[in-house]
Parts: structure tokens; sequence; C-alpha cells
């Protein structure tokens, strides 16, 4: 377990290499996932992040504190936390004091798989480059009809093109990373490549923190995942989930591959319920 006052161990623990890289990491995050979040659980995170600069991604913050900067309840905070520790986004790391005894938590940022960064530097510098080349009309040309229907035309025809991000994938664009048959379980629910993406994501996000050493591809190993999301439709279904139900399949996920970890070493079963 970490010292709480050892900065040594500490600075072990640095997830990026600069602040741009962390703040770039956390954008993504929130740009894929911010609509399954609670809004306290994005202010915690942006808080957490504020307070992750002196060694890079890890955070020195109690509860009480984060309660504080957020104006947030304790058990608010918790919750929060708890979710971002599902997606990944944070890792928390306990700590034990120079003379005995737990010490607080230590948060720890770190980059999710799978998430998008929108490319706002693009599309700021094709608005600049638009303005750039208008011209007040009294120093336009006249021009005849003619001319103005062949020059309007293809700026009208650039208008109508179709901006990716807003189109609607079915579950054909699924990327082959996800295996086949999750993505015939989950199709006739979420006929959305997106959503289906994130949800593999989650498989994957649990898969890492189960330390498995089956692949999770392995036939029976993925059977359980596909039975993971069966059993969270029926809790939608049930009217039983309280939170998000990417959140709810993640836990679900989590506890079937824990019966995986068990099976594969009988000594972390017997810790487990000490």
């Amino acid at each position: 377990m970490l010292k709480s006052a050892n900065y040594t161990e500490m600075k072990q623990l640095q997830s990026f290499e600069n602040v741009a890289a962390m703040n770039e990491a956390i954008r993504g995050f929130l740009y894929t996932y911010k609509h399954a979040l609670t809004p306290s659980a994005i202010n915690v995170l942006k808080t957490v992040s504020r307070y992750a600069c002196k060694i890079i991604g890890v955070a020195f913050l109690k509860v009480d504190t984060i309660a504080k900067l957020t104006e947030s309840s304790k058990r608010t905070v918790q919750r929060a936390l708890k979710m971002l520790e599902s997606y990944g986004v944070i890792e928390r790391k306990a700590t034990m004091r120079e003379k005995g005894g737990s010490g607080h938590n230590v948060y720890v940022i770190q980059t999710v798989d799978g998430c998008v960064t929108p490319d706002v530097t693009a599309e700021m510098s094709s608005r600049e480059e638009a303005k750039s080349v208008d011209v007040p009309s009294a120093e336009q040309p006249k021009v005849s009809s003619e001319t103005m229907i062949a020059k309007t035309s293809p700026s009208k025809r650039i208008n109508k093109r179709t901006n990716v991000k807003d189109v609607q994938l079915d579950e054909s664009f699924t990327p082959s990373n996800v295996p086949q048959e999750f993505v015939d379980a989950t199709a006739p629910f979420y006929r959305s490549a997106d959503v289906i993406y994130r949800l593999w994501n989650r498989v994957l996000i649990a898969y890492k923190k189960s330390t498995i050493s089956r692949p999770i591809e392995e036939a029976e190993v993925l059977k359980d995942v596909i039975q993971a999301f069966k059993e969270s439709i029926f809790a939608k279904k049930a009217s039983k989930i309280r939170n998000t139900f990417e959140g709810y399949f993640y836990r679900v996920v989590e506890a079937k591959l824990a019966v995986w970890k068990r099976r594969e070493n009988p000594l972390f079963d017997w810790l487990a319920n000490e």
C-alpha cells in the first residue's frame, strides 16, 4: 500500500506527460460519455483534474474536500466517484499513514480507450476561412443572373453535404474489434454502432480490471458477457435500474468476471471473504 507522505511513490502514479495531455483525455471522455454521466460526476471529474497538476493526473483530495469544492454532499461525491471509477476515467488508490492506519485515498485520472475527441481546431479554422473571403456588397462586381447561379450553386451543394457526426449509424457500422456475437445480441435492442461500441468498451474496462487470464473473446467468457447484457435488459424492462443502463451493465459484467477470477485463483476467493 502507498504511504500518504511518500512523494517518490506518488510520483510513480503520474498518468500523463503534461497537463495538456490530461485535459485532452478528459475532454475526449466527456465528449463520448457526457450523456450518460450525472451532473455531479462531471463536476467532480473537473474538480479532481484541477487539483491533479503537481503530479500530473494524481489528485490528493479527501472526499470532504471535494464535497466543499463542488458544494455537494459527501454522499453525492462518493456516488460520483464510484460512477467515474466504473468508467475507468478515475482509479482510486488507498494510502497508509507513516505511523500506521489508513490514509485518505488518492485519485489517478486515466485515459479511457475508445473515446473520441472533437476536432474543434479544424472546425474553427474552416469557419475563419469562410469569413476571410466575405466581401462587402459595395465592393462586389456586378454579374449577370446566369453567372450568379453558376457561382452560388457549388456553395449550395457544399452546404447539402452530410455531416458524418450527425448521422445515426446502425449496427452494421460497428468496428470489427467488437465480437460479432456481442453485436448480434445487442443489435435488436440498440440498432446503433455508437451505443454497441460504448457497451463493449465497458466490457473491456471491466475485463482489464478483473485481470483474468482468459481472453474476453473466448466463447465461454463471452457467453457470460452476453448473459450480463440480457440480465441488464431484463432489469431495465422491470424498471430496476436507477441510474444509467451502461453503468448497470458494467456492474453485472464486473460480477460475472469476478466469478471467473475466483475460478482461476481460489486464493482470491478466500481473500474476498475475509
